[in-house]
């Protein structure tokens, strides 16, 4: 099953880089995914975000922030588990100022479904919360 929630990982991105994260959430997640933003934001964004409408507002606010693109650097296969390291490339959306967010994700899936992402503030962090190094 671990090659199957690699690619529902990438699948995710690109559909996020393609607006359309409302569809794959509500197709990849179970209905009481937990988004978990650990360090950096979560002053700002709040810790976690539960069930589909929880991770979609979490997204539309990114969005509606930074827009922008996310670039996959590398993707960890951890059987029931998904490491990632990524790039978040956007704009400020009342300054129009250029950014790069550089950070990591550990997803976690049962019976096929996420059920919970751990989003970390660099990727080392994920990594590290993953049992890997960078």
């Amino acid at each position: 099953m671990s090659q199957e929630n690699v690619e529902v990982v990438r699948q995710a991105f690109e559909s996020w880089n393609r607006g359309e994260f409302d569809a794959i959430v509500r197709r990849v997640a179970h209905e009481d995914v937990e988004l978990h933003i650990v360090g950096g934001l979560s002053d700002l964004v709040g810790e976690t975000f539960v069930g589909h409408t929880g991770v979609i507002r979490f997204w539309r606010d990114i969005v509606g922030t930074v827009g922008g693109q996310i670039k996959v650097e590398a993707v960890h296969d951890l059987d029931e588990r998904v490491a990632v390291v990524l790039v978040l490339e956007g704009a400020g959306a009342e300054s129009g100022a250029p950014g790069t967010l550089r950070g990591g994700q550990v997803w976690t899936f049962r019976k096929g479904k996420v059920i919970r992402v751990d989003s970390y503030y660099t990727p080392d962090e994920a990594l590290e919360a993953a049992g890997l190094r960078e």
